[in-house]
């Protein structure tokens, strides 16, 4: 069962099983034009997760390795986009933000950002 925006999935089951419920592969699909898996599961992440307390738990626990690997390629794009300083707290809470959209994992309180475009090359709107 996937777990409600701002909650952990803490179902002891689930974890065991080795497959996570992952809340990211629906908006990874309509993003990318591909079909949702059905079920929306996948693999935990092994890798490292470079986020801190709550929201470090709730990617492990909502997030499969497939949409991980998505975000860490969308990540450079968002530092790069935004030219973040990795030294300054407040770059490191912008990528969380925008990790937390991303990944399907936001209240959507937040206004979101169109992870569309990041990477393209500015339109010339001279004449």
């Amino acid at each position: 069962m996937i777990a409600p925006v701002g909650q952990a999935n803490t179902d002891k089951e689930h974890l065991m099983s080795g497959e996570i419920d992952c809340r990211a592969c629906e908006p990874r699909a309509k993003r990318d034009g591909t079909e949702v898996p059905d079920p929306p599961t996948g693999g935990p992440i092994t890798g490292r997760i470079p986020f801190r307390g709550d929201f470090r738990e709730r990617v492990q626990e909502n997030v499969c390795e497939v949409c991980w690997a998505a975000w860490l390629e969308m990540q450079i794009k968002v530092i790069n986009e935004l030219a973040l300083n990795l030294g300054d707290a407040r770059s490191h809470d912008l990528i969380e933000a925008h990790a937390s959209d991303f990944l399907g994992l936001s209240d959507g309180s937040a206004a979101g950002m169109d992870f569309s475009k990041i990477g393209q090359e500015p339109v010339n709107n001279t004449h």
